[in-house]
């Protein structure tokens, strides 16, 4: 049995998904965009563009005076601000140590970007923390998640990747070799999708799966 686990952070350990939803709302407020705008705001997050393309389109939509460059920052200002890890996270991932079991951190993003979502010393709870962007390469390519397992001094092989995509989390760990946890969030998977190994709705209901494997 390879105490090893390998976690995502966004809506895997923080809630970000409800962090930017909090933010079209505190905009859609500050700059009376009413109802309709919130609900082009969440539209447009869900559209397959680049960021800088999403936040240009909003510019374009209602007028505003930034840049795309400029609205990103205050995106990424705020987000972090507005986000936080999900109930009993930290007692879990302290529990699990307790017993043995080594912890990373894999997130496909920045440091600049992702470090500011990492509070009240989450970030001490990881024998690794990896920001996938801050590499040569990112989930789900096999090279990153072997990159970890070298910085935590073990191996891959049964170990346990726990994430929210199915494409970058759990195909990601699975053609490693890794045992994969999908955090569906209510989710239910569809013909042709990666299939994981377990399926829970929160990161909350993992942790049980952790301590009985190990």
């Amino acid at each position: 049995m390879n105490r090893f686990a390998i976690f995502d952070l966004d809506d895997t350990l923080v809630d970000s998904s409800g962090a930017v939803d909090r933010w079209f709302m505190e905009l859609a407020e500050q700059r009376n965009l009413g109802a309709a705008g919130l609900d082009y705001l969440r539209a447009e997050q869900r559209r397959p563009v680049s960021p800088r393309e999403s936040f240009q389109a909003i510019i374009d939509r209602f007028g505003f005076s930034e840049s795309p460059d400029e609205l990103r920052g205050i995106f990424l200002d705020r987000v972090p601000r507005l986000s936080r890890t999900f109930d009993g996270v930290l007692d879990d991932l302290r529990k699990l140590r307790a017993r043995g079991w080594r912890t990373a951190l894999l997130t496909n993003g920045t440091e600049a970007d992702q470090q500011p979502k990492m509070r009240d010393g989450l970030a001490d709870l990881f024998d690794v923390v990896c920001f996938a962007d801050d590499e040569p390469t990112r989930k789900p390519d096999p090279e990153i998640f072997r990159l970890v397992a070298e910085h935590a001094d073990t191996g891959l092989d049964g170990a346990w990747m726990i994430g929210d995509s199915l494409e970058h989390d759990i195909a990601g760990g699975a053609a490693v070799g890794m045992e994969t946890i999908w955090i569906s969030g209510g989710r239910t998977l569809q013909d042709g999708e990666p299939v994981p190994g377990r399926v829970v709705t929160s990161v909350a209901e993992a942790f049980p799966l952790l301590h009985a494997a190990g």
